[in-house]
């Protein structure tokens, strides 16, 4: 690598140098002036802190369809990101850099390193499953005039052989992956509580109301669904307490060896509040667990690639097998969907104009613009930028908890996939004839709830959500297809939802701290400024 002094001169010609490789290597036009100007700021920084004698040098790397500048500055440490906020940890950053939209900074063997890893453009995978979905159903209009010899040897030999080799590789990844994400999520969780009344707070507030809005949709969902129980719905104390008990494993391994969701995750939440309680003496083990969560992740974006492939095999299956008639009840869980997440814009609308005294068409204007993008993208990071200015401008929330609660919330606020997982659970159990009893509720509650907290935020994470999901509540694992499917509808209103509630949950929280510019709240927006 070549080494410069961090002359003036250097400094643009290093930008620019990243604004055109990015450019180059198809990052989103809207990003790479971003990049462009933080490579700059960046590096004036320590021109100031080092002296313009000083020298850096800088690294393009692409592998896998994975890009990223990294910056090397010798000297002293120096954290050029670090702004004196507490909000502003460490883990807050990997939060922003994970989503593409801050750099990260390290200080290894007398150096400091910037990491800028911006998100590749790419094709919409929503638009790649509605076209495998077509292609299905165009191709088994054709196969339907084959002979039956025929149709039966493609779906017997050919299609449900690779079918279950998919599925068995997902509940392989499933596992370790909710496992990590939970572990390294607890100890993350543990860093940002500790930064005080903010942190704390926050964090309860939206566990909480993901709970207080999971609880409800389950009963509201229940009676559009024929679903058949056992011992006519009685409920049996004995069958739920071995629910619970069941939970616990008798060692560690069982729980991966049988691929049992919630003993996982009562290993994964054990080992997390373990390794939070030790703190710094479990820092190996912490890097350990942060570096296996990017690799199963990288692994788990790999596989979500054939995606579309496996859909259309899936449907071409169903068809070909006279199945296809698991579809046409699908309808209600598109219905009940729209009618629980209905529910929770209404409670947080009415709570928020209730308590604030705000309009609701003031409101509504507001927060509009954030919910239409993420309504028409299924990208809460798409619409990162104008929920930030939105929060900040728009709805007087103090900058402090903007800068910290979005980027979090994002991550591990999702009542609106909460409710889906809990349709889609009710939905597919109708379809696929499993019984239901008050165990299998509770379940079915506890489930959506943990994987709406756990679900990694990268493409194939609802995949091996909705595997986990359908491996707890007994559910034949072709509702995976099936639902999948569906999921190119569903995604989108969940991703609008979620912002919608992240928006208003932050406002109340931001009123009880006494960081609520209410003046601000009230007021219509003026589109002229805005």
């Amino acid at each position: 690598m070549e080494k410069m002094k961090l002359s003036n001169e250097n400094i643009a010609q290093a930008s620019s140098l990243a604004e055109k490789t990015f450019g180059e290597w198809g990052v989103d036009a809207r990003n790479i002036l971003q990049i462009r100007l933080a490579v700059e700021e960046t590096l004036l920084k320590y021109q100031e802190a080092f002296g313009a004698e000083a020298v850096f040098a800088q690294k393009y790397i692409k592998r896998l369809n994975r890009i990223r500048l990294e910056l090397f500055l010798p000297g002293e440490r120096v954290d050029p990101f670090d702004t004196g906020e507490e909000e502003q940890s460490q883990v807050l950053r990997g939060l922003l850099a994970n989503m593409g939209v801050a750099p990260t900074w390290q200080y290894k063997n007398g150096e400091n390193l910037i990491l800028f890893t911006p998100k590749k453009k790419k094709p919409s995978q929503m638009a790649s499953l509605a076209l495998s979905v077509i292609l299905a159903l165009l191709c088994g209009g054709m196969f339907s005039f084959l002979p039956e010899s025929v149709r039966t040897f493609l779906a017997n030999e050919i299609i449900s052989p690779v079918f279950n080799r998919f599925m068995g590789l997902l509940s392989a990844i499933a596992g370790p992956m909710v496992f990590l994400s939970i572990v390294w999520g607890i100890y993350s969780i543990g860093d940002m509580a500790a930064m005080g009344r903010i942190g704390k707070r926050m964090i309860g507030r939206f566990m909480m109301m993901t709970i207080l809005l999971t609880l409800p949709a389950c009963a509201l969902a229940m009676p559009f669904f024929s679903l058949k129980t056992g011992d006519g719905g009685r409920f049996d104390f004995s069958e739920l307490f071995q629910m619970v008990l069941d939970i616990v494993p008798g060692n560690f391994f069982t729980p991966f060896a049988e691929g049992n969701p919630m003993q996982i995750i009562f290993v994964a939440v054990l080992i997390g509040m373990a390794m939070l309680i030790l703190g710094n003496k479990a820092t190996i083990a912490a890097a350990f667990v942060e570096q296996s969560n990017y690799i199963i992740q990288l692994i788990m974006e790999a596989v979500s690639s054939f995606v579309p492939v496996f859909v259309f095999g899936s449907i071409l299956n169903m068809i070909l097998g006279n199945n296809f008639s698991v579809f046409l009840p699908a309808y209600k869980l598109v219905l009940v969907m729209l009618m629980g997440d209905g529910v929770l814009l209404a409670v947080y609308l009415v709570l928020v104009c209730t308590r604030r005294k705000v309009q609701p068409r003031v409101l509504l204007k507001k927060m509009m613009p954030t919910f239409l993008i993420a309504l028409t993208t299924a990208s809460s990071s798409a619409a990162f930028g104008v929920n930030m200015e939105c929060c900040e401008k728009d709805l007087g929330i103090d900058k402090r908890i903007v800068n910290f609660g979005i980027p979090l919330g994002q991550v591990i606020f999702m009542p609106g996939v909460s409710v889906m997982f809990l349709a889609v659970g009710f939905c597919m159990a109708e379809i696929y004839g499993v019984t239901v009893s008050p165990a299998w509720l509770a379940t079915a509650c506890l489930i959506a709830i943990v994987l709406a907290v756990a679900a990694p935020p990268i493409p194939g994470g609802a995949l091996t959500c909705y595997t986990i999901l359908f491996v707890q509540l007994k559910i034949p694992m072709e509702a995976v297809a099936v639902t999948i499917a569906l999921n190119v509808i569903l995604e989108f209103i969940a991703t609008a939802v979620n912002l919608f509630c992240l928006q208003a949950e932050l406002v109340e929280l931001a009123a009880g701290l006494d960081m609520l510019d209410v003046r601000k709240l009230r007021e219509k927006k003026n589109v002229l400024n805005s």
